[in-house]
């Protein structure tokens, strides 16, 4: 694989592709980050922490589900989506 340009600092490839360009490097000494970026293997950065919010909207049900769920409530006399959202909520709470 030829790179275009090496961030000295970051260790951030730019312009990875099969052309050759400035310089070459190895496919084995490359790794692409959860970013989708591309760096030196060893160098890309870790997975930031989601936040509370990111966390439940992840396991939250799709909101028809949810709209389903509160009709069946009331049909069946149930509290089946407070539990779920409740559930949720005390996994992912405030103040993480």
């Amino acid at each position: 694989m030829y790179c275009e340009h090496i961030d000295e600092t970051t260790k951030q490839i730019f312009g990875l592709t099969a052309k050759q360009y400035d310089g070459y490097i190895e496919v084995n000494d490359i790794e692409q980050a959860d970013n989708g970026l591309w760096y030196i293997k060893g160098y890309a950065p870790a997975e930031l922490e989601k936040s509370y919010i990111e966390k439940r909207l992840a396991e939250y049900p799709y909101i028809g589900d949810q709209m389903d769920m509160i009709y069946w409530d009331k049909v069946n006399n149930t509290n089946l989506w407070q539990q779920k959202i409740a559930e949720i909520k005390a996994k992912y709470p405030k103040n993480q």
